[in-house]
């Protein structure tokens, strides 16, 4: 028995694995397997995807003088991994939460669904602090399901934009498995409700709030269908959500004539503007909801009268891009406030900048502080915005604002035209080659010869329902992260960083090389791995730029992959290529911003000089 308490007795992990815990790359943990002839044998797995004992790897590195990084959370998730299928790992936490909160009893209760599950729940609940491993479980849990639970870093500056306070209230109508509530219980707030569909997520979320706040209440159910009386005891202080997104079936017949609609009754396209007049349904006059939304929210044509409704009543007060989401495709927080008298009539706009900034700027807003020349957000009075579209995407705008004031803008431009040229100079006396040619290859005889591996999806693929993120043809197109789902089955393909994507037989779709990994190809798809130590990964990645793909398609679209030539090259001659390769790709982004700022400079000095904001200065001799 004393050898089943340990957390590590079972852990396994894969080569991403370790290399995430030592601070390495994958390949490096390939060159250790071939050059360290005691390198841990693998325990179990495939031959293409072995697994090792943790415990056996950590104490390899260690003998060796290598970093690797792991703790009691670390090793039992491993182990939870190991043991638990993915679709079941929400259920075995759920489980584990049930037990910290007494909801299960710990002597004498049912035994656990899972034989085998009761061991492992052993190790949290005889820890030395129980809460706190159990909060680093669901971190790790929740960093696996993508978007299905908010991530920690956006909960967090969420709850700051809210304003969230000692003593508040602070209530998620869709909290999942509770992160947003946990940031707010950190800043101090003494009450948090939640209601989500899933139990299970809702057992996990009630775990870990109990010990943070001073009344933790959840709930099971659809909040938009039958929001629980336990969300409307008492107007919130403050309404935190992230919702699901694009759900046509969010109930739009049934809840036709709902009072919530204030604003308007939300098309079945715009369940995302049902969850905002519904957030604001909860929050007391002068408290804020900040609502997470896809940025297409902000200017689809079915939600036009409802954003307009919104910004006229001033009860919408900001929208802000997520940082390193970006473009249309990405996602937005709008900050929405309680009916109230002499509210604001301004709405601060805020392009994608990194949190802090994004927090700085809205606080400025909110003291009437903000820079009328702020370049990365604008507040823009309510009547400009009610036109025939309510677009209110923060781009467009900051850009329109950018057309005008030639006076404030030209100088900075000019600066930084004046910086890019000498950068773009600097560049090109690095950028020396030398005449003669070098043999060359196929990406064909590559694969043949070892050097890169090919794998594609299986022949029959069901996405739509499961716990494993797919990544599809219309992630690469977007540029986004996987955004389906499926669950285990024979024959997936898992992404490890520095592998290449391709579409073989779609045209105009971006090639992908791969930084997490993690994800499932989906189908349509074809993964190519280059080998360590036969073939450097980031050459792989520049011989099979998308031009050069798309100029080996054929005239039915399928990109002819193995006729692909590819220079012949030993190691070191590739890395001199790859240092090649990412000089000539950052020429190109400098002359492609060189050529912005002569247009914008051009347009700004003809304005300027039309309307009087610029005159002609001296000419030098």
């Amino acid at each position: 028995m004393g050898a089943e308490r340990s957390p590590s007795t079972r852990a396994l992990v894969g080569s991403a694995d370790i290399a995430r815990l030592a601070g390495v790359r994958r390949p490096a943990v390939s060159n250790w397997r071939r050059r360290f002839d005691d390198f841990p044998a693998p325990v179990d797995g495939a031959a293409d995807r072995p697994l090792f004992a943790l415990e056996e790897v950590r104490n390899w590195c260690l003998e060796h003088g290598k970093d690797f990084e792991t703790d009691d959370a670390d090793l039992l998730w491993q182990r939870v991994r190991t043991e638990v299928p993915d679709l079941r790992r929400t259920s075995f936490l759920a489980y584990v939460g049930r037990l910290l909160t007494g909801e299960i009893p710990r002597v004498g209760g049912d035994p656990a669904p899972v034989q085998g599950w009761e061991v492992l729940a052993e190790q949290v609940l005889t820890a030395e602090d129980p809460n706190r491993l159990f909060e680093r479980l669901a971190l790790r849990w929740g960093s696996g399901l993508g978007r299905a639970e908010t991530d920690p870093d956006l909960g967090d500056w969420m709850a700051e934009l809210a304003g969230v306070a000692p003593g508040q209230q602070v209530v998620d109508p869709s909290c999942g498995g509770g992160g947003s509530l946990v940031a707010a219980a950190r800043l101090g707030a003494t009450t948090v409700v939640g209601q989500e569909r899933d139990a299970d997520a809702v057992a996990i979320a009630h775990a870990r709030l109990r010990p943070l706040a001073k009344l933790c209440v959840t709930a099971v159910g659809d909040t938009l269908r039958a929001p629980r009386p336990v969300l409307a005891t008492e107007p919130a202080d403050v309404v935190l959500c992230d919702p699901p997104f694009r759900d046509r079936d969010w109930g739009h017949e049934e809840l036709a004539e709902d009072p919530r609609w204030v604003y308007g009754v939300p098309p079945r396209g715009e369940s995302e503007l049902a969850w905002v007049q519904h957030c604001l349904s909860l929050v007391r006059p002068g408290g804020r909801a900040v609502v997470m939304v896809p940025a297409s929210v902000s200017y689809r044509p079915g939600g036009r009268r409802i954003r307009a409704a919104l910004v006229r009543a001033g009860a919408l007060r900001a929208i802000l891009e997520v940082p390193g989401d970006g473009g249309e495709s990405g996602r937005q927080v709008w900050v929405v406030i309680g009916p109230e008298k002499g509210v604001e009539s301004r709405v601060l706009l805020v392009g994608a900048v990194e949190r802090e900034e994004s927090l700085r700027l809205y606080r400025d807003f909110l003291a009437g502080d903000l820079p009328s020349d702020e370049p990365r957000a604008i507040a823009v009075d309510a009547g400009e915005l009610i036109d025939d579209e309510v677009d209110l995407r923060p781009s467009r705008h900051l850009a329109l604002a950018s057309r005008g004031r030639a006076d404030v803008h030209y100088t900075p431009l000019l600066e930084e035209l004046d910086a890019t040229l000498s950068e773009a100079r600097a560049l090109i006396r690095g950028l020396d080659f030398d005449g003669g040619g070098v043999p060359m290859t196929t990406l064909g005889a590559l694969i043949d010869q070892g050097a890169v591996e090919s794998h594609r999806p299986p022949m029959v693929m069901s996405t739509g329902e499961g716990d494993l993120p797919v990544l599809t043809v219309a992630d690469l197109r977007a540029g986004r992260p996987a955004g389906e789902r499926c669950g285990p089955a024979p024959g997936l393909v898992t992404t490890e960083p520095g592998d290449v994507v391709v579409a073989e037989t779609v045209r105009d779709t971006p090639v992908r090389v791969v930084c997490e990994g993690g994800e499932v190809l989906g189908p349509r798809l074809v993964l190519l791995r280059a080998v360590p130590d036969r073939l450097d990964p980031d050459f792989l990645a520049g011989a099979v730029r998308p031009e050069v793909v798309a100029a080996g398609r054929t005239a039915s679209g399928r990109a002819d992959l193995r006729g692909l030539a590819v220079p012949a090259l030993p190691v070191e001659q590739q890395r001199e290529h790859v240092r090649m390769w990412d000089g000539l790709r950052r020429q190109r982004e400098l002359s492609e911003r060189i050529a912005e700022l002569g247009d914008r400079l051009a347009e700004l000095g003809n304005r300027g000089l039309r309307e009087g904001e610029l005159k002609p200065g001296k000419a030098e001799p």
